[in-house]
C-alpha cells in the first residue's frame, strides 16, 4: 500500500518525536522541514539562521512549499514532518498532535530544544510559546488562508498531554493500518 502521511501540531506536541518513530516502525522515509530549510540553505550558502531571516525578508515561503509540493507529487510511503505539508499534500493522511500549554511548557523546559531557546522560567517560555502559535495562525492564515487550528482540516487528532509517546504511536499505526 502506498501513502503519504503529513504530521504537524501545536509546539511541543511530540511531533518530530512521533514522526520519526512512526517512520522507523513502519519503514517509511522521514522529511521534515527544518532539514529541508537546512538544505536550501547550503544550496545557497547560507547558515540556517541566515536563510530563516532570507526568507522572511523577502517573503520567500514558496521556495519550501514548492519542494513540498515536489516530494508529495514524486513519492510514496514517507512521512512529512511540517506545519503546512498537510496543506501541500492533500492526498495525504494527515495527522495533528496537539497539547495543553502547560504540559506543552514543562515539555519544552526539559528538552534540549527548549533549553537552547533560553525561557528564563515557565511564564516566560509559556507566553513565547504562545504568542509563536499566534504568530503561526496569523501568518499562515494571511498566506494562505487557512486555519491550522481546525480540526476538520485533519484525519486524525491527538492530543498527546497525558499520552507516553509509545500510547500516542500505538493509536496512529492503528488508523494508519
Amino acid at each position: 500500500m502506498k501513502l503519504k502521511i503529513t504530521i504537524t501540531g501545536g509546539l511541543y506536541s511530540g511531533k518530530s518525536c512521533v514522526a520519526k518513530a512512526i517512520s522507523e516502525a513502519i519503514n517509511y522515509t522521514y522529511y521534515s522541514v527544518g532539514e529541508l530549510q537546512r538544505k536550501l540553505a547550503v544550496e545557497k550558502g547560507m547558515s540556517i539562521m541566515e536563510y530563516n531571516d532570507y526568507v522572511f525578508d523577502h517573503n520567500l515561503d514558496h521556495e519550501v512549499d514548492n519542494r513540498t509540493m515536489e516530494i508529495g507529487r514524486d513519492k510514496d510511503n514517507f512521512i512529512f514532518d511540517a506545519r503546512l505539508a498537510w496543506y501541500f499534500i492533500p492526498d495525504s493522511f494527515k495527522i495533528y498532535l496537539k497539547a495543553e500549554i502547560d504540559i506543552a511548557v514543562a515539555r519544552a523546559m526539559k528538552s534540549k530544544r527548549g533549553k537552547s531557546e533560553n525561557y528564563a522560567s515557565k511564564q516566560e517560555a509559556k507566553e513565547r510559546i504562545t504568542e509563536r502559535r499566534r504568530l503561526e495562525v496569523t501568518r499562515f492564515n494571511d498566506l494562505y488562508n487557512i486555519n491550522i487550528d481546525q480540526d476538520s482540516n485533519y484525519d486524525l487528532v491527538i492530543d498527546t498531554s497525558y499520552m507516553t509517546l509509545e500510547e500516542v504511536i500505538e493509536q496512529i499505526l492503528e488508523k494508519v493500518r
